[in-house]
C-alpha cells in the first residue's frame, strides 16, 4: 500500500511540474550579444582586446593544398567539411598609465556589414578616442586601416600619430607602385592614400624603425611577406611578454597545423610563409603570449609545438584582472 501511494504520488507531483501554468509570461529571446573587449594585465600595462567584427570567407583562398584536403582538415575542427570559414577582426589597446596605443583600427566603414565595431567596443571598455594617442599599423590592408577615419573624412582619434613600417609606408603611398598595379589593385591604393591623407596632412603620420623602442619595453618586429613592411610589435613588462603579429595567421584551424598554407591576400606567398614557420617555432619555444589579428576574438593564447612542424593553440582563459 505504502509503495502504491508513493507512486501515485509521484505522478501527480510529475504532472504538475509539466502542467503549463496559466499566468505564465512569454520569454522574448534578446538577441544582442556582450559587449566586444576582452582585458588582461602584462606585467604593469592593460591590454584590451577589442573586436571589430566577424564574417566568414571561402576555402579556396588558401593555397598550397587541394580543396578536398582543405576542407578535410577544417572537418576535424569544425565538423562538417565546410567551404567557408569563420574569420574575426581584433584590433587591440595597451594602456601604459601615461600612454593609450591602439594597434590596428579595424575596418571602419571599408568592410561592409558586421564590421567596424572597434569604435563602439572601445568606449564600451572605458576609453574615449580622443584619448588614443599613437596608433601602431601592422599593415595597411583595410581591415587594419578602415577605422581611422569617421564618416566625414575626419581623423577618428584626433589627438593620435600614426605609426608604420617605413617599407609599408614606401610601397603603399608609392604613385609609380600605384600606376604598376593590376587593375584589381588600383582601389587598394587609393583607399590607402584617402584613409591616411587625415594624418599625413597634419604631419601625424610616421615610420618607425625595426631595432628602436617605441616606447619602453614595446618594439616593433619585421614579419613581411603578408605585405612588404608587415609588422608585429613585442610588449615585455614586468618580465612578461605579448606580441601582437598582425596577419601571420588568418585561420588557425588549417595554419597552426599547416604553416605551409599560404593565402591569397599575401603579397609575396613564399615569403609570408617563411616568416610564419619561423616565428611559430620561435613563440612557441619562448612560450610568448600572442595577439594575433584574425584569430577566433579575443584572440590571445599560448602555441605549443605538435610534432615537428604543426602547432596546436591554447586561448587564455576568461578571468579578473591580476
Amino acid at each position: 500500500m505504502m509503495m502504491k501511494s508513493l507512486t501515485g504520488a509521484a505522478l501527480l507531483l510529475g504532472a504538475a511540474v509539466l502542467a503549463p501554468v496559466a499566468d505564465a509570461q512569454t520569454v522574448p529571446q534578446d538577441k544582442t550579444q556582450v559587449p566586444g573587449y576582452f582585458k588582461l594585465m602584462v606585467g604593469d600595462v592593460q591590454v584590451t582586446a577589442l573586436y571589430d567584427g566577424s564574417s566568414t570567407f571561402p576555402l579556396n583562398l588558401f593555397k598550397n593544398a587541394s580543396p578536398e584536403t582543405l576542407q578535410r582538415e577544417v572537418a576535424e575542427v569544425d565538423g562538417d567539411a565546410p567551404k567557408v570559414v569563420n574569420g574575426s577582426v581584433n584590433s587591440f589597446l595597451i594602456n601604459t598609465g601615461e600612454h593609450l596605443i591602439l594597434i590596428d583600427s579595424g575596418g571602419g566603414a571599408l568592410l561592409g556589414p558586421g564590421f567596424g565595431q572597434v569604435m563602439r567596443n572601445l568606449r564600451a571598455a572605458g576609453y574615449q578616442p580622443g584619448q588614443v594617442d599613437m596608433v601602431l599599423l601592422t599593415h595597411m590592408h583595410r581591415d587594419h586601416i578602415g577605422g581611422l577615419v569617421s564618416d566625414d573624412g575626419q581623423p577618428a582619434f584626433p589627438h593620435a600619430t600614426v605609426y608604420a613600417s617605413q617599407p609599408e609606408i614606401d610601397y603603399w603611398l608609392s604613385a609609380e607602385n600605384a600606376s604598376h598595379a593590376a587593375p584589381d589593385q588600383q582601389a587598394a591604393f587609393q583607399m590607402v592614400k584617402r584613409t591616411l591623407a587625415p594624418y599625413a596632412d597634419r604631419g601625424r603620420l610616421r615610420a618607425f624603425t625595426y631595432g628602436k623602442a617605441l616606447l619602453p619595453g614595446l618594439q616593433p618586429v619585421s614579419l613581411p611577406g603578408h605585405t612588404p613592411g608587415h609588422s608585429g610589435f613585442m610588449l615585455d613588462r614586468g618580465g612578461q611578454r605579448i606580441l601582437f603579429w598582425g596577419d601571420i595567421v588568418h585561420y588557425s584551424a588549417l595554419q597552426f597545423a599547416h604553416p605551409e598554407l599560404g593565402i591569397a591576400y599575401d603579397s609575396d606567398s613564399g615569403r609570408a610563409i617563411r616568416t610564419r614557420e619561423t616565428l611559430l617555432k620561435q613563440v612557441a619555444r619562448q612560450k610568448t603570449l600572442i595577439a594575433g589579428a584574425h584569430i577566433t576574438f579575443p584572440g590571445i593564447g599560448y602555441l605549443r609545438a605538435d610534432g615537428d612542424t604543426a602547432y596546436r593553440w591554447t586561448p587564455i582563459g576568461f578571468g579578473e584582472l591580476r
